[in-house]
C-alpha cells in the first residue's frame, strides 16, 4: 500500500498535476502550530529546536527530518523535553526499520516521496509557520509541491540558510533555479552573513531579510573558557572536510613544509574525508608528521580537544559561521579560518586569529607558522575571543532573534 502511494505520487509529480485535496489559498491556518524541514539528527538543528520548546512551551512542533535520522525517538534530545508538544514524522516506529526504508526510497524516488508526505502533513495540520532548516535538504522538498492543490499559500513560510546555500551555491547551474523557486515563496529568508541578501535579490528575492541569525544561535558566558595558556598547548587541530566547499587538502599540503616547527606538535584531523584520510596517513609515513584522523566523538569529546588545542584550522571556500571557529574561540585554540565565511565578522585579523584565503598555501602555511611561534599573540587572542562571543555569540541574543521570527 505504501510503495503504491509512493509510485502514484511520483508519477504525478513528474507530470506536475496536483495531488491531494482542492485548493485552499487562503486556508484557516492553526496559529499554533509551527513545522520544522531539516536535518534532524544534526546537533545545530536540534539546538534550536530546544531553545524553540523552551521559549514557546505552548506551541505545537511538528518535525519533518529531511535526512535519515538514526536515533529513536526516546534518544533524541528535543523529545526529552517535551513530548506532548513536539511530533516527529517517521514511516515506522522501529528506529532500523525506518532507516532501512528511508534509505531505499531515497534511493529508488530521491525526495519526491519525502515532498509526497510533507504535503500529506502540511495538508492535515495547516501549520501557521513553515520553517526550512537549510535549502538543499529541506526547501527544495517543497518546491515539488508549493503551488500545488491543497497547499496553503498563506503560510508563513521562512527558510534559514546554512553555510554554503546562496554564497556558493547560487553559483552552481544544477543548483540555481532551485534556489531562485524556493526564494519565490519564502515570505523570510534569514541568513549568518548579511553579505548574503546580495545573492539572494541577485536571484529575485523580494521578501524580508534578517541577518545575522546564526544556526547554533550562540553560547552563554559561561560556556566560555581557556583552562590552559594556548602558547604551552602542543595540539593542532584540522577540520578535515574535502568536498563541494571544504579544503582540508590543502591545509595539509601547508604542513608538509613545517615539518620543523611540527617536531614537538600532534596533529589531529576530525570529520575526516577519505582523501583527507590517505593525505594525513601520506604525511606521517613520508615526512614524519605526527599526525592522525579522529574517529567519530561525542560533542563534549570534541570541546575537551578544542580546550588543549593550540591552532584551530578550518578552510573551506564558502561558509557561514563554523562551529570550529566558535568553538576555537570558546576554548583558547588560536583559529586559522578562510575567508568569504563569518571569520571576517569575528576576527582581529592577526591579533584573535588569522584569516587566510583557502586556495593559498603560501599564506596558510605563514599563518600557521605565525600562531606556532608568537607565543604571546595566540594567549593574548583569549581575551578578545572571548569578548567578542560575548557580545556577538550570545545565547540571549540569540534567543531574542529567534523569538521575534516566530512572533
Amino acid at each position: 500500500m505504501l510503495a503504491a502511494h509512493i509510485l502514484r505520487a511520483q508519477q504525478l509529480l513528474d507530470s506536475s498535476t496536483p495531488i491531494l485535496g482542492r485548493s485552499s489559498k487562503a486556508a484557516k491556518l492553526n496559529q499554533n502550530q509551527i513545522l520544522l524541514i531539516g536535518m534532524a539528527d544534526s546537533s545545530h538543528f536540534q539546538k534550536w529546536l530546544k531553545i524553540l520548546q523552551q521559549e514557546f512551551p505552548n506551541k505545537k512542533i511538528l518535525v519533518f527530518p529531511s535526512d535519515r535520522p538514526r536515533l529513536t525517538l526516546d534518544d533524541l534530545k528535543f523529545q526529552k523535553e517535551s513530548k506532548k508538544s513536539t511530533k516527529v514524522f517517521r514511516l515506522f516506529p522501529q528506529t532500523k526499520i525506518n532507516f532501512i526504508f528511508y534509505f531505499i526510497l531515497d534511493n529508488l524516488f530521491g525526495m519526491k516521496w519525502r515532498a509526497y508526505f510533507l504535503a500529506r502533513c502540511i495538508i492535515r495540520n495547516k501549520p501557521g509557520i513553515i520553517h526550512f532548516h537549510e535549502t538543499q535538504h529541506g526547501a527544495y522538498i517543497f518546491n515539488l509541491i508549493s503551488t500545488y492543490e491543497g497547499i496553503p499559500n498563506n503560510s508563513k513560510n521562512i527558510i534559514s540558510t546554512w553555510g554554503s546555500d546562496l554564497t556558493l551555491y547560487s553559483w552552481v547551474d544544477s543548483h540555481r533555479s532551485k534556489i531562485i523557486t524556493a526564494l519565490s515563496w519564502t515570505d523570510i529568508l534569514t541568513a549568518e552573513k548579511p553579505q548574503e541578501i546580495v545573492d539572494a535579490q541577485r536571484l529575485g528575492f523580494t521578501g524580508e531579510f534578517r541577518s545575522p541569525i546564526y544556526i547554533t544561535l550562540g553560547q552563554s558566558s559561561n560556556d566560555i573558557s581557556a583552562a590552559m595558556k594556548p602558547s604551552l598547548r602542543k595540539r593542532i587541530l584540522v577540520k578535515g572536510y574535502q568536498d563541494n566547499p571544504g579544503r582540508a587538502l590543502n591545509a595539509l599540503s601547508a604542513l608538509t613544509f613545517l615539518t620543523e616547527e611540527l617536531k614537538e606538535f600532534e596533529v589531529l584531523v576530525y570529520s575526516a574525508s577519505e582523501v583527507v584520510r590517505i593525505q594525513c596517513d601520506f604525511l606521517r609515513n613520508k615526512y614524519s608528521i605526527n599526525i592522525k584522523t579522529l574517529a567519530r566523538i561525542s560533542h563534549e569529546e570534541m570541546q575537551d580537544l578544542f580546550r588543549s588545542a593550540r591552532i584551530s584550522i578550518s578552510l573551506a571556500i564558502s561558509d557561514g559561521l563554523p562551529g570550529a571557529l566558535v568553538e576555537a574561540m570558546g576554548a583558547g585554540a588560536f583559529p586559522i579560518q578562510s575567508e568569504n565565511s563569518c571569520a571576517v565578522d569575528f576576527l582581529i585579523h592577526g591579533d584573535s586569529g588569522l584569516i587566510v584565503d583557502p586556495w593559498d598555501i603560501e599564506g596558510i602555511k605563514q599563518s600557521i607558522r605565525k600562531a606556532l611561534t608568537d607565543d604571546e599573540m595566540v594567549d593574548k587572542a583569549v581575551e578578545i575571543n572571548t569578548n567578542v562571543l560575548n557580545v556577538k555569540y550570545s545565547l540571549a541574543e540569540g534567543t531574542r532573534k529567534l523569538k521575534e521570527l516566530y512572533s
